[in-house]
């Protein structure tokens, strides 16, 4: 039985320094859930604050309408799968399995069917005898996945599971994660610094820093609608324009260069303005018209060609001449070399503006273009 997950103003302190203040979250019975953050950011401790092995210094964590605060870890009923794996060298893959249940006095015969369930949904049976020092490492977080399922825990706890396999590896057992969680239909907690990795897996995700909840969203409106610059350049990347707020006859619009402007409605409260526009690479397009830009390098990735573009008449906020713009092999009309010259109109539906210091979104391009 998997559990709805309320964390209400908790707060962690290590001697006089605090690592979470206030924080709250609400975490869907059955929901894949990330928290999503830098290093250092506070995401390992709330996740070890939820399974019991870090103290609450404020607040509540309840599982349902139960306060789990005072309760041992080993009481939680939770399944933890860590990094390293935590696997025992000198026991099978099916010893491996078994030692949870054989702690919880379960009969041979129950013991018997619920690795065999376990071990088919994770894809392991052939492995069953083997040792740890056998299998490969994404054999090995199998069954520590295994292992911590076949408790059937109230709630799975998995900490950057996936960060000591390749990069091939990885792709393929975060997926393999998401079908066995959906399978099992347990409320899971997966801490990552990977942004593609959460994107991929998350039904919803909060992106953490120094300890505060940035956003919390699915991945579509994480990536599509972030709230702050931070979170528009931690999740994927994101070229930062300075830009400015016009308003000609109750029509506003956004100035992204000297001779550039486009139509964005919904923004007359901000007049005359310094605002930041974030723009992805994909979201511009090659025109004969727009910001001014000349090709430093060109970078072949396969489906897209990646362009580093030097401006003429437009800022990035951080000072460099620099930005980035994707082309889709498959829509181009042709390709560029380095020299060339070029113009470049964003997609207004998808453009986000933030004000001044990047700390508030205006709610402008992404929301009111939408229509």
């Amino acid at each position: 039985m998997s559990v709805n997950i309320t964390i209400n103003n908790v707060t962690k302190k290590y001697d006089k320094l605090t690592i979470i203040k206030d924080l709250s979250l609400e975490i869907k019975d059955g929901e894949f859930f990330t928290l999503l953050g830098p290093s250092g950011c506070g995401k390992t401790t709330l996740l070890r604050m939820i399974a019991g092995f870090n103290t609450i210094e404020g607040g509540d964590i309840s599982f349902d309408a139960e306060i789990i605060n005072d309760i041992p870890a080993h009481k939680r009923n939770i399944g933890m799968v860590f990094q390293n794996y935590a696997i025992f060298p000198h026991l099978t893959v099916k010893q491996n399995i078994e030692y949870g249940l054989k702690l919880r006095k379960l009969s041979k015969s129950e013991i018997h069917t619920k690795v065999q369930e376990i071990m088919k949904v994770t894809k392991i049976e052939e492995y069953k005898d083997r040792l740890p020092e056998k299998l490969s490492g994404g054999q090995q977080q199998r069954v520590a996945l295994a292992r911590a399922i076949v408790i059937h825990p109230n709630v799975l706890l998995m900490d950057e599971p996936l960060s000591n396999l390749d990069a091939k590896l990885r792709i393929e057992m975060r997926s393999a994660i998401r079908d066995i969680q959906k399978d099992v239909g347990i409320t899971t907690v997966y801490v990552t610094h990977d942004q593609e990795e959460a994107l991929a897996i998350s039904d919803r995700i909060a992106v953490m820093k120094d300890g505060v909840i940035q956003q919390v969203g699915k991945p579509e409106e994480i990536y599509s609608h972030p709230v702050n610059t931070f979170v528009a350049t931690f999740i994927g990347y994101s070229n930062l324009l300075k830009a400015k707020v016009i308003v000609e006859d109750n029509v506003s619009w956004v100035k992204l260069s000297d001779n550039y402007k486009v139509l964005i409605n919904g923004l007359n409260d901000y007049k005359d303005e310094d605002i930041i526009a974030s723009i992805r690479p994909e979201e511009f397009e090659v025109s004969d018209k727009g910001i001014k830009a000349q090709v430093k390098t060109r970078t072949f990735l396969g489906r897209y060609v990646n362009y580093e573009l030097r401006l003429s008449d437009a800022f990035t906020v951080n000072g460099e001449e620099i930005i980035e713009v994707s082309q889709d092999i498959g829509n181009a009309r042709k390709l560029y070399n380095d020299g060339d010259i070029l113009y470049l109109e964003p997609c207004t539906k998808r453009i986000n503006l933030f004000n001044k210091d990047g700390s508030i979104s205006l709610k402008g391009g992404a929301v009111y273009n939408e229509e």
